[in-house]
């Protein structure tokens, strides 16, 4: 499982990016992207992000 981003939802805060143990976020473009080969699922960000724009994918 991987964390994807809704856009839509992403204000582009960074909190995300604060509480990721290996660094799979970025900002691109004023919203987080998250390097699906990098994040390792553990839900982090997901806790973390106050809009709830991140979500768990297979």
């Amino acid at each position: 499982m991987t964390a994807i981003v809704n856009e839509a939802r992403c204000s582009g805060c960074g909190d995300c990016m604060t509480v990721c143990p290996v660094d799979a976020i970025t900002m691109a473009l004023g919203k987080a992207e998250i390097d699906p080969d990098e994040c390792i699922g553990c839900g982090a960000c997901i806790d973390e992000c106050r809009r709830g724009a991140i979500s768990m994918q297979d």
